[in-house]
């Protein structure tokens, strides 16, 4: 009778610890210690006339609170799962196919981000030239349907090729995932926090 081969689990990658533990760590700080202490504002602000907006410490408080619970989901995947194996040959060095990696990355990302900037105000600018409005996108940041679209269509583009790249294929429900986020962002940001603008408006 053939002896079966032993079977070992994977060990949790210590960078992959380490990485999640001073994330986890630096992002409690700065909740607890760094912007109480720093801050002045609080995470709400109620204005002279009643409404309450978001305050000084609302952006970097949601902020280091995702980074946190990233960092935490990290670190529970690491100990349950362990990291992959790493393919052969690759350990240690930098190769062709990383630098070709953060290349595309890059140049997703900065395609992306460069639709979302010039996109609205480009349109703006063409209705002007044919007649269609005197207004100039400085004018028009907080107006709907034009505040919405370098926002939606740079960030749609952006994210469903990152995702179409990483997967290898297109998937509805990348596309339904995309959509969503786009969709609960503007809610969120534009909609519930009125004296917040979509980027990238805030710039006009």
């Amino acid at each position: 009778m053939d002896a079966k081969r032993p079977t070992t689990a994977k060990a949790p990658d210590p960078w992959d610890i380490g990485f999640g533990v001073i994330v986890l760590a630096v992002s409690l700080l700065a909740i607890f210690v760094w912007f109480p202490a720093d801050i002045k504002g609080g995470f709400f602000n109620t204005t002279p006339f009643g409404k309450i907006e978001p305050g000084d410490a609302f952006f970097p408080v949601l902020l280091a609170a995702a980074l946190a619970v990233l960092s935490a989901i990290q670190l529970t995947i690491s100990f349950i799962k362990g990291s992959p194996a790493p393919s052969a040959g690759s350990e240690g060095r930098l190769t062709r196919s990383n630098f070709r990696f953060l290349f595309i990355f890059f140049s997703i990302c900065m395609a992306g981000l460069g639709i979302m900037f010039v996109l609205g105000p480009g349109i703006v600018w063409l209705m002007r030239e044919l007649g269609l409005t005197d207004a100039t996108y400085r004018h028009l940041t907080d107006t709907a349907p034009y505040k919405y679209i370098g926002y939606v269509v740079g960030g749609f583009l952006m994210t469903v090729t990152l995702i179409t790249w990483t997967e290898g294929r297109v998937r509805p429900a990348g596309i339904v995932a995309v959509l969503s986020v786009l969709v609960v962002a503007i809610v969120v940001f534009d909609v519930l926090l009125t004296n917040v603008l979509l980027p990238p408006n805030a710039e006009f």
